[in-house]
């Protein structure tokens, strides 16, 4: 063999043994470290978690803290709405799916927060959604800072989201939040923060008495179940708050619990998916002024598909039926005076994470908190007269929400719950469905099992406080 040739191959035996070697190593490495981080799914009753114990405490107190005291002065509520847009100028990362990586491209409609602000004379509480997947804990960081100096403190102020799936990202600043809504950019979460107080200042100057009236619409044709389809139940009811001013102008807040995915993951314009176009057809009716969507019970619905339909098809679908039921309903609310107005938040404890690889087995909790980050739940609730809104910081799965009506009906209210007020700890679902493999019950029920039941029993105590 000649000489040169015979020192390549010793060369090239020498090359690869040390790849295999260093491949061993890692491999070994990635086993060591999967073995150190991976645990059984702790599947403890709730009621008997130091978390539990601790959140019934916080309620307890919630409980011996008064109802305000309404003071009749005045025999009515004063109410102002606002909105301001901030709409990229140029093609953005988009916060939804994984598979949605990579810029926006086109723009079918704009992105904006929209508020109302209640003023009962003893206290002013603002309602504010924005155009996101989410409210992000970074973005209400920086609105928390800035609320003062419109005159507001974050106790006061009830959030939502349209949760759109083709919406802006960049607001995320740890791996999770960047994956799923591309690089961190601190003015893009300092625009959208902008255009929240904005709304919220616009809000309170346009305030004038008005009457609150309220309907719930079935729209049960519009949506279906998606995690479980037939063999579950669904939250079929279209949520409308009527507000007449002195003035005669008309404002409407609405909730539904179908998620906002008229788009594929392919598709990538920016958008407010079906609550913006729901939004531009009532505005453009001359018996409503304004419009704003808070994502209801989202967890486990989907908007109705349109048989051989594309997105754009199903988007218009959805959009004009469900307009229609609220034009044709809208002129028959009643509303009357009434000024019951209030506001609570609970800090909510919960179960160290167990982000699930199979079915009992989930990684540690201390991986979690580095990919994802530790940020606190909250419960809050909102009295507006007769209506009791109830913020989760989730999405809350449509399937619990009948679970609500006993203690609604005992205390003589209407419930309505809404998703994403500011944290946010995954999906929430009926927790015979935990074991089930599919995204919202396999990868994204962060802190389960038993939430479902867990979360029912402390919304239900929130309401009876109200």
């Amino acid at each position: 063999m000649n000489p040169g040739v015979k020192k390549a191959l010793i060369i090239t035996k020498k090359i690869t043994f040390f790849i295999l070697k260093a491949l061993g190593v890692f491999i070994l490495l990635l086993l060591v470290f999967i073995g150190a981080n991976l645990t059984k799914i702790d599947r403890t009753p709730y009621k008997k978690m130091p978390y539990y114990r601790t959140t019934m405490e916080r309620i307890k107190s919630l409980k011996n803290t008064p109802v305000p005291v309404v003071n009749n002065k005045t025999d009515s509520i004063k109410v102002g709405w606002g909105k301001a847009d901030f709409t990229p100028n140029h093609p953005v990362h988009l916060a939804g799916y994984g598979d949605r990586y990579g810029n926006s491209v086109g723009l079918q409609d704009s992105l904006r927060a929209r508020a109302f602000v209640f003023d009962n004379g003893d206290r002013k509480v603002a309602m504010v959604t924005i155009d996101l997947l989410i409210v992000p804990p970074t973005i209400l960081a920086v609105i928390h800072q800035q609320l003062s100096t419109i005159g507001f403190a974050k106790e006061n102020v009830y959030f939502s989201a349209t949760h759109s799936h083709n919406s802006v990202g960049h607001w995320g600043s740890r791996v999770v939040g960047r994956l799923l809504a591309g690089s961190y950019e601190q003015s893009v979460v300092d625009n959208i923060a902008h255009a929240v107080i904005s709304a919220i200042k616009q809000a309170n100057q346009t305030k004038e008495y008005a009457q609150l009236g309220y309907v719930k619409i079935n729209a049960k044709d519009l949506l279906y179940n998606r995690l479980v389809r037939e063999k579950g139940i669904v939250d079929p009811w279209l949520r409308l708050l009527k507000i007449k001013k002195q003035s005669g102008k008309v404002a409407t807040l609405f909730t539904f619990a179908a998620h906002s995915t008229c788009f594929a993951s392919e598709r990538k314009p920016i958008s407010g998916d079906y609550p913006n176009r729901v939004i531009q057809l009532l505005e453009k009716s001359p018996r409503i002024d304004f419009a704003a969507f808070f994502a209801g019970a989202m967890g486990s619905h989907a908007p109705i598909d349109v048989p051989g339909g594309n997105d754009y098809e199903q988007l218009e679908n959805i959009s004009t039926k469900m307009s229609a039921l609220v034009l044709d309903k809208i002129d028959s609310v009643s509303t009357k005076a009434n000024k019951q107005l209030f506001m609570r938040s609970l800090k909510i404890d919960l179960r160290a994470p167990q982000v699930k690889i199979s079915e009992d087995w989930r990684l540690r909790p201390w991986l979690f908190y580095a990919l994802y980050g530790d940020y606190p739940a909250y419960i809050t609730a909102l009295r507006l007269g007769d209506l009791v809104f109830v913020g989760t910081p989730c999405d809350f799965s449509g399937e619990l929400v009948p679970r609500f009506d006993a203690v609604s009906q005992r205390k003589g209210v209407e419930t309505i719950i809404t998703s994403f007020n500011g944290g946010y700890v995954g999906y929430i679902t009926d927790d015979k469905w935990y074991n089930v493999n599919e995204p919202e019950t396999r990868h994204m029920n962060w802190f389960g099992p038993y939430n479902g039941a867990y979360f029912t029993e402390v919304i239900q105590k929130v309401i009876e406080t109200m």
